[in-house]
């Protein structure tokens, strides 16, 4: 069922992710202008330019954005001590690193560079990377795999590391983290992820019995909302979008509590 789940998903955001509206826009317009309903691919073309300026321009990205990344702070302070450490994956480029034979990161490497800060601040602390590939055409590559690299990079001992690799999405992070790990309710494990990603990824740990500690990273937005044109702007806002639609899904098929989960208090 988690299998079904996962493919559906895929396909379905690949389907209705901004970006590609968009594109199917463009190419639309683009095909009416060579018929008699060029008119009408005049207006499509005209609207879909002023759609790719409107998201490139203004804050949108910020407004989905700024939300979830400040639901959760990070810590003020570390707690004297930490029984495990927990990093998800989704920032390993598999397919450079298996081209290459070097580890390529996409952005959000900070999830990476923190674990390996906590690591050494808890030496003692189990230390556990968690995601397979979320690839609906290669399995064969592992985030593990690129994740190993980086981390015997940095001076890590591998051997201090569980690695969970069969993973595809956040909601089989926190259901196959617990099974591997088996927490006892009174330990105190840190949760590493991007800010963006944090509320959802604290709802499905807290789901499967895992009351982690989250430390939020990987922060794309300020404390204040700019004007400035830059196309990155559409894949900051298709990202948001995707979160709080995963979000949304998530609560309606029961994998979480709540919409959208915050700090206990």
């Amino acid at each position: 069922m988690e299998s079904v789940f996962w493919v559906v998903s895929k396909i379905a955001w690949a389907l209705i992710a901004p970006e590609t509206f968009l594109l199917f826009l463009m190419i639309l317009s683009a095909g009416l202008l060579w018929t008699r309903y060029n008119k009408q691919g005049r207006i499509l073309i005209s609207s879909t330019v002023i759609i790719i300026a409107t998201v490139s321009v203004l804050p949108l990205s910020y407004w989905v954005l700024r939300p979830l990344e400040d639901r959760f702070t990070i810590p003020e302070k570390l707690p004297d001590r930490i029984d495990g450490i927990i990093v998800l994956a989704g920032v390993e480029d598999l397919a450079v690193t298996a081209a290459r034979g070097q580890p390529s990161l996409h952005d959000g490497g900070e999830r990476l560079t923190t674990f390996v800060w906590l690591a050494h601040v808890y030496p003692d602390a189990v230390l556990l990377f968690t995601g397979g590939s979320g690839s609906l055409t290669d399995q064969k590559n592992k985030s593990s795999g690129v994740a190993r690299m980086i981390f015997s990079q940095l001076g890590l001992d591998l051997e201090r590391i569980q690695f969970e690799s069969d993973s595809k999405n956040t909601a089989e992070n926190a259901l196959r983290s617990y099974e591997l790990i088996q927490p006892s309710p009174d330990q105190r494990w840190i949760l590493i992820t991007s800010a963006f990603h944090m509320p959802r990824t604290v709802g499905l740990f807290r789901k499967v019995g895992w009351n982690v500690i989250p430390y939020p990273v990987d922060f794309s937005t300020t404390k204040r909302a700019d004007l400035s044109f830059n196309l990155q702007n559409i894949g900051s806002f298709s990202q948001g979008i995707r979160e709080w639609i995963g979000l949304l899904v998530y609560r309606t098929f029961g994998k979480t509590s709540s919409f959208f989960p915050g700090p206990i208090t």
